[in-house]
């Protein structure tokens, strides 16, 4: 059984946040985002089909310690590739953060098993 917990510590309280999570593995997924406040969105999928997201959508960041789980109960290990920017202007101001995290749950180091991109903005609209 693998689990792994990714710390989305460049993200700040009160800042508004999207995410989309695919899968396409053959083993069950499950993956949650919460902090402090509570949990943002949380589900499982099992399909290789990458069509319907596991999840998307959005919300201001309620909290603190906010946290990325991944549970694959029929993986002996998860592995990542990780992508973090900033978002800026054109004066080079940080107006955003973004995550973007590949998973491989397998041997075959293709990391398209999981995937899940995070944007958090200074605000919305």
């Amino acid at each position: 059984m693998a689990q792994k917990t990714f710390n989305i510590d460049a993200f700040p309280q009160g800042y508004f946040m999207s995410w989309f999570v695919t899968t396409q593995a053959a083993f069950t997924v499950s993956a949650s985002l919460s902090d402090s406040s509570g949990t943002y969105f949380s589900g499982t999928k099992t399909s290789m089909n990458i069509e319907p997201p596991l999840a998307q959508g959005a919300a201001n960041i309620g909290g603190t310690n906010l946290v990325l789980n991944i549970n694959i109960p029929q993986s002996e290990a998860i592995l990542n590739s990780i992508n973090s920017y900033n978002i800026t202007n054109p004066s080079g101001n940080i107006v955003g953060y973004g995550y973007n995290i590949c998973i491989e749950d397998g041997t075959d180091n293709d990391f398209n098993d999981v995937n899940i991109a995070l944007v958090a903005w200074k605000s919305k609209g």
